[in-house]
């Protein structure tokens, strides 16, 4: 299945330009997209409106991480994580991703979730900028499509998506046992993150870049 860390959330700020063609709004979830699938793309070969979602993508990345918003949420979950037992590589792990995985919640079931699916049926547009290895890959995944319920509104999906994550990361991983708490954390920041969330997005649009 299609997902990925703070798409949602950028696909929402690419709404938040104007434009709304889904080779752009495909773009603006790209980097996310082809991480989590495992795959490449040559940027130099994307289709214009889709390199120009790209384009979005890494500016709002830059700034989403240097935003008020982010850098404060981030610390307070941090500080909670610490409380509740969590190792140092962790909290800043779930600290970081874990908040980004709780903005995307703030946009299930609306308009960026529904602008993110319509990209999706554009997504063969960028296999002439993949080997062939990675394109037959992309295809399998884009024949799968996105799951039918995005949960990145629930915190204990999202905690078993961060388990997963960080798994492989001995330094940043975390006891299973501790899942519970960690989802009892999070759920306490959701409504926090929901309440910044269109400020955030609003302030990623109105970010100077290049035309």
């Amino acid at each position: 299945m299609l997902g990925a860390v703070n798409y949602l959330g950028h696909v929402a700020v690419a709404l938040g330009t104007g434009r709304g063609d889904a080779p752009f709004i495909l773009g603006a979830a790209l980097p996310d997209l082809v991480s989590m699938a495992g795959v490449r793309v040559d940027r130099v070969l994307l289709p214009a409106a889709v390199a120009d979602g790209v384009a979005c993508h890494l500016r709002a990345d830059d700034d989403f991480h240097a935003h008020p918003a982010f850098r404060d949420g981030s610390a307070a979950l941090r500080r909670d994580l610490h409380d509740a037992g969590l190792p140092a590589g962790s909290r800043r792990a779930i600290g970081h991703a874990g908040w980004e995985l709780l903005l995307d919640g703030s946009f299930v079931g609306g308009p960026a979730e529904a602008a993110h699916r319509s990209g999706l049926r554009s997504a063969e547009v960028v296999l002439p900028a993949m080997s062939p290895a990675h394109g037959a890959r992309w295809s399998t995944l884009i024949d799968q499509g996105p799951p039918s319920r995005l949960r990145y509104d629930e915190p204990a999906w999202v905690v078993d998506r961060l388990f997963t994550m960080l798994a492989r990361r001995p330094r940043l991983s975390f006891d299973e046992a501790l899942k519970p708490t960690v989802v009892e954390v999070l759920a306490g920041h959701q409504p926090s993150v929901a309440a910044v969330a269109e400020e955030v997005v609003a302030d990623l649009v109105q970010r100077p870049g290049p035309a």
